[in-house]
């Protein structure tokens, strides 16, 4: 299977950095391999085109690529090279992701369970909040042809991070009160104020936000 080495294909990707003819990334230049994608209607790609992306590397560095695309099904980092997509996740401490809408992602890789997981960082302090795309292969019929149809359905999921530990979380008024028991009575007051959407990202954010500023506070 044809493999290139990370640091020539960034090298040739990278736009503004001197420095690139240097970069070693992952185990000693450990080459990329290939890989044959399918449709993105039967992948389940976060972002169907390859677009624009800041990617960081486990040494810190900060590369600009202009095709990268995460596919949610096998939960993998596509980077696109003159027509040829290479896998590059084990590489990559974290790297944006943008959506058709122009809405844009900051995915990190984090620790759980004894694996590495990449995790949309919704919130940052004393409890942080992130998000993990998952996704599933369905089947359903065609009402008309009555033939079956192929899908990817992506579903997120949700996580605080507490202690340095990552633990699942599911949004409700009962877990919020639950997770910040420590300010009941100012929390309380902001569900009332605010009666925030548990469904909605923006929401949450500004939840764990305003409770992770009365912690800043103290």
């Amino acid at each position: 299977m044809k493999r290139i080495f990370l640091a020539f294909s960034l090298f040739t990707a990278i736009s503004n950095y001197s420095n690139a003819q240097n970069l070693t990334v992952g185990t000693a230049g450990m080459p990329l391999r290939e890989l044959k994608t399918q449709p993105a209607q039967e992948s389940g790609y976060l972002n169907n085109e390859f677009l624009p992306s800041t990617v960081v590397t486990p040494g810190g560095k900060h590369l600009s690529l202009e095709a990268i695309r995460y596919n949610v099904l096998n939960q993998q980092v596509e980077y696109l090279n003159k027509d040829v997509v290479y896998e590059v996740q084990d590489s990559l401490a974290s790297f944006t992701a943008t959506e058709s809408t122009g809405k844009s992602h900051l995915l990190e890789k984090k620790p759980m369970n004894g694996k590495s997981y990449f995790f949309e960082v919704l919130a940052s302090g004393k409890l942080g909040l992130l998000k993990r795309y998952t996704a599933r292969k369905s089947e359903t019929e065609d009402w008309y042809t009555k033939k079956k149809v192929q899908a990817v359905v992506i579903k997120p999921e949700y996580y605080i991070v507490k202690d340095g530990k990552v633990l699942p979380f599911s949004p409700s008024k009962k877990e919020i009160q639950s997770i910040f028991k420590d300010n009941p009575d100012q929390v309380k007051s902001y569900l009332k104020n605010n009666t925030p959407d548990f469904k909605s990202d923006e929401s949450l954010k500004e939840l764990f936000q305003f409770y992770n500023s009365l912690n800043e506070k103290a």
